[in-house]
């Protein structure tokens, strides 16, 4: 661990972020973050909130600059029913509550403490009723300092066939969610800032996503990915220098067939299915059984839906 850590402070990266999955689930994950903040590297952490009790709060408090509390749905039922685990909606409130709750003392005492937000992902299913999770949860959550909304990219689970014919937002959803933004920053309470992004600025082909290029993303056991979205690794930082899987990954970008692959891209159901192109391609084998096993649990969800009548 040690090794990877020591490989990005080199690097000089104007910031880290930590993502899953759960990061929480990496034992030392405390000991990467304390260190990459020591050397100037501001830390942002993405948590589900499912593991978060008052020590792990307090760990954040010294080790991160911005913890983030990932949401899927603006109540329990549909959060839950799109995580796909029951409790996960009220552990994420729970996790909000002790992050504020040790925030609150922090700067009480006049001591530095990270920023809290939540990024709330929009699907089908989770697109309504958004604008009263914002005032619930900025109302209860006085101390949040953002809400970020945003829909689901079409990577991972969200690539899926399955998935993108029944949660998957289209054009005419996505503009509807954009010029929501100054009703949803309405609703807001406390000061809470409120921001809308539009996901089709990250399609390969918009120009803004320009800045996606230059990162880099690391997995916990050091391999570099491609491109972060995919699933096409080009070693590992504890074998090669960074530099040089660098280089790879920039080769691996302007690959003949992966150009004409992100060429093709135009909506968020393009971008889906080239995204399943590239990962069945190049996903080591352990990807690809975990892409095995992720089509099998939608089946049978989607069998489930099927009998209940929904």
């Amino acid at each position: 661990m040690l090794r990877v850590v020591d490989t990005i402070i080199a690097a000089g990266p104007e910031r880290v972020s930590f993502a899953g999955g759960e990061p929480l689930l990496v034992p030392w994950w405390d000991e990467a973050a304390r260190l990459l903040n020591s050397a100037g590297i501001p830390v942002t952490i993405f948590i589900s909130g499912w593991l978060m009790d008052e020590e792990m709060a307090d760990k954040l408090t010294t080790s991160v600059t911005t913890v983030t509390v990932s949401v899927d749905g603006p109540d329990k039922e549909t959060h839950d029913a799109i995580r796909g685990r029951i409790g996960s909606f009220d552990r994420a409130m729970a996790a909000l509550d002790r992050l504020i709750r040790v925030k609150r003392q922090r700067m009480a005492g006049s001591e530095t403490c990270y920023q809290l937000g939540v990024d709330y992902t929009v699907t089908r299913t989770g697109k309504r009723n958004i604008d009263d999770f914002v005032e619930k949860v900025t109302s209860r959550f006085a101390e949040l300092d953002y809400v970020r909304i945003g829909a689901a990219m079409p990577v991972g689970l969200a690539q899926e066939t399955q998935f993108v014919r029944s949660e998957l937002l289209n054009d005419e959803e996505l503009d509807a969610l954009v010029d929501s933004e100054l009703e949803l920053m309405s609703r807001a309470r406390n000061g809470v800032s409120v921001e809308v992004t539009d996901v089709r600025t990250f399609l390969p082909t918009s120009p803004d996503s320009i800045e996606g290029e230059s990162i880099a993303q690391i997995e916990p056991d050091g391999a570099l990915r491609a491109f972060a979205i995919y699933e096409a690794k080009v070693g590992n930082i504890l074998d090669e220098p960074l530099d040089v899987l660098w280089d790879r990954a920039i080769a691996w970008r302007n690959d003949p067939f992966v150009l004409e692959q992100k060429s093709s891209i135009k909506t968020l159901d393009d971008w889906a299915r080239v995204t399943r192109v590239l990962d069945r391609r190049y996903g080591s084998d352990e990807d690809k059984a975990r892409i095995v096993r992720r089509n099998a649990v939608l089946r049978q969800s989607g069998s489930a839906a099927r009998r209940d009548g929904s």
